[in-house]
């Protein structure tokens, strides 16, 4: 059984799904299978190279991403041409981990950490959606710390989400992570409690 875990930036997704692994549970991360679909010599860049021409590659034959989001950005059809071949490649590397970590044991509960879950259309595939959300203020603040943006920056990435309202009237479990680790501890107990029987 796939549960989906999503957020948006900022609210504490990663946190979660570290607390999820602490407690035994199987967690991918959509991100790091990005990074493995987008690996030198993998069947994905050669699509990459092909839409977008072989300046996205470095002198190393590994993908060159500003230069690949410098293409692709501010370009609504490269954009979404981009989105469609990269998360294709991440949906069915992860299938395909799914499959084989469930060979052992089919009614195994795994998690799958897709930031963009929604908009990619993969909350049709999961059994559950756990939403992890913080009110924007906090989010800006923890990712002006974490990654050095400006609040300008962030506003735009957040802009260009799905808005938290919309979420969560389409998430089935929702983490509010605004009142620390302890709370936010609780409320993933909570949920285990309540929802993985």
């Amino acid at each position: 059984m796939i549960y989906g875990l999503t957020g948006g930036i900022g609210s504490g997704k990663t946190t979660v799904a570290a607390i999820l692994r602490d407690k035994g549970y199987i967690v991918l991360d959509a991100d790091e299978i990005g990074r493995e679909v987008t690996g030198k010599d993998e069947p994905l860049l050669r699509l990459l190279v092909r839409d977008f021409g072989i300046e996205i590659i470095n002198e190393d034959g590994t993908l060159d991403r500003k230069a690949l989001a410098a293409k692709a950005f501010g370009d609504k059809r490269k954009m979404n041409r981009l989105n469609e071949l990269v998360q294709t490649a991440i949906l069915c590397r992860a299938v395909e981990k799914f499959h084989k970590l469930s060979l052992s044991d089919y009614n195994k509960v795994m998690f799958f950490d897709v930031p963009l879950l929604f908009e990619a259309g993969w909350d049709r595939y999961m059994q559950q959606i756990w939403l992890v959300t913080a009110p924007e203020d906090v989010r800006i603040q923890r990712v002006e710390i974490r990654d050095g943006l400006t609040e300008e920056e962030i506003r735009e990435r957040i802009r260009h989400q799905m808005s938290e309202e919309e979420k969560m009237e389409r998430a089935d479990v929702i983490i509010q992570n605004d009142e620390g680790m302890a709370k936010l501890m609780a409320q993933v107990e909570k949920a285990i409690a309540e929802n993985l029987r």
